[in-house]
């Protein structure tokens, strides 16, 4: 298994990348209070609250330490509970007199203060790969939620499922109608540039 991941990761370009560095602690810096302020479990009572917060781990990260990788596949979704997180995705560009550049821009910092999630579709769709990559620009306590005990929870308590799904959506679409007309406002540029 060692020999796969090494195989893998050199594959794939990653030995230059730290890896996701952390361990387990009980939840001690997160509770309800907390928990209904993140955009996620909104319109869940207390009580629903609790029995999310028992199926969480808490998960301290190195700075410079890689949470989430693009493309790579995942199964679990993430909550930051202190410290600071940028969010980047890879671009290729055209470089003058050098061709083409992978390089990656910076989208978003979050810290706890933005109650911030992340990797929130990893509950629902175990294969598919993730969009941006998310890295801790400090030492960073996250709360991690992963797609088979949310299942499990969600089996034995529709409403949560209910509620997270519906939650999901919402945010999800906010997110879509950002970019739609962030990419109208591009299109628009170019086209003004073009016809100089």
């Amino acid at each position: 298994l060692c020999a796969f991941v090494s195989l893998w990761r050199k594959k794939l370009n990653f030995w230059n990348r730290p890896t996701l560095n952390s361990y387990y602690l009980p939840m001690k810096k997160i509770d309800t209070t907390f928990l209904i302020k993140i955009p996620l479990f909104t319109g869940l009572s207390e009580e629903k609250l609790l029995k999310m917060k028992q199926i969480m781990q808490e998960r301290t990260i190195d700075a410079g330490t890689f949470i989430i990788t693009e493309n790579e596949k995942g199964t679990e979704m993430f909550i930051l509970l202190d410290g600071e997180v940028e969010v980047s995705k890879t671009l290729l560009l055209k470089v003058a007199g050098h061709g083409l550049d992978q390089r990656d821009k910076l989208l978003n910092k979050l810290t706890a203060d933005d109650y911030a999630f992340f990797g929130e579709m990893a509950l629902f769709d175990e294969s598919a790969e993730r969009s941006a990559s998310v890295t801790a620009k400090t030492k960073c306590s996250v709360a991690v939620l992963t797609h088979d005990t949310f299942f499990q929870l969600t089996e034995s308590d529709h409403e949560i499922g209910y509620r997270v799904l519906m939650n999901i959506v919402r945010i999800v679409s906010g997110r879509l109608e950002k970019t739609t007309k962030d990419v109208l406002k591009l299109t628009t540029a170019l086209s003004l540039a073009l016809e100089r």
